[in-house]
């Protein structure tokens, strides 16, 4: 049989001929190579011979599993790879549901931002707002430096260190308070750290008084695309509190990943 894996959702009511469908392509695309016989899937997933032939030929049917031609053998059709290549226009950040962000928001009080790169900068594209008078007014459509907030190191994050110096080879860094990065050299050095934490933290480096944490969204080929940010006066975001944040920013920007298509597992086998 194979490993069972955690599963996001349970079915209510689940279709038994279906998941057994599903658990054969499955087992075929880890395992099928050049191609897999009926004994062989039976004898890996104990489903009965019988059962196996009839999804098999009900999926070759539907052109999602062909037969070899010199053999008894079946392996995936390309049905398959012609719906794969429909997934990423589906998903992509245009069509994300960001009300985790204003989830985010809630619960903290704090200025929850959404950002992407363009070129030397990171471009703020949503953000949510709390009720607190209080809050960094850094309007949508916003260019921020990605040396100087943690929304842009998150996302530099991604990049190695030729990369990154080929980002800043002609960018001048400005000053915006005493702790701002001054060099590409700085830079990298920090980036080191951030790659292992998994998460940037701007502690008043754009703004005066203002703090923040951020953390990467990645899509399905392991690329950082994004990053989301919660930022806040440095008087109320504390470490305490930072840390506090981290916990949930984890699981926002994880969500958002596994929509464009990111599996950790996956990557790491």
């Amino acid at each position: 049989m194979l490993e069972n894996k955690t599963k996001v959702y349970e079915p209510k009511h689940p279709v038994q001929t279906l998941e057994k469908a599903l658990e054969i392509i499955e087992f075929m695309n880890k395992y099928g190579g050049s191609g897999m016989g009926i004994s062989e899937i039976d004898s890996h997933l104990e489903l009965g011979k019988s059962t196996v032939h009839r999804i098999l030929d009900t999926l070759m049917a539907y052109d999602y599993v062909e037969k070899c031609s010199d053999s008894s053998k079946y392996i995936l059709g390309w049905k398959f790879f012609e719906i794969g290549n429909n997934i990423p226009i589906q998903r992509n950040l245009t069509n994300l549901n960001l009300e985790s962000l204003r989830k985010l928001c809630q619960k903290y009080e704090e200025t929850v931002n959404f950002g992407v790169r363009v070129d030397s900068y990171v471009t703020i594209i949503f953000r949510a707002d709390p009720r607190s008078t209080l809050v960094a007014n850094v309007p949508i459509g916003t260019r921020e430096p990605l040396y100087a907030t943690a929304l842009g190191k998150s996302i530099l994050a991604g990049l190695d260190t030729e990369e990154i110096s080929r980002v800043f080879a002609n960018i001048q860094f400005e000053k915006f308070t005493a702790k701002t990065v001054s060099s590409t050299n700085d830079l990298i050095e920090q980036m080191d750290k951030i790659k292992e934490l998994g998460y940037s933290i701007d502690d008043e480096e754009y703004y005066p008084g203002l703090s923040c944490i951020a953390m990467p969204v990645k899509n399905y080929k392991n690329e950082i695309v994004a990053a989301v940010s919660v930022s806040g006066p440095s008087t109320r975001l504390n470490f305490t509190k930072i840390m506090d944040i981290k916990k949930d920013l984890e699981l926002v920007t994880n969500e958002l990943s596994y929509y464009l298509g990111y599996n950790k597992d996956s990557i790491e086998e």
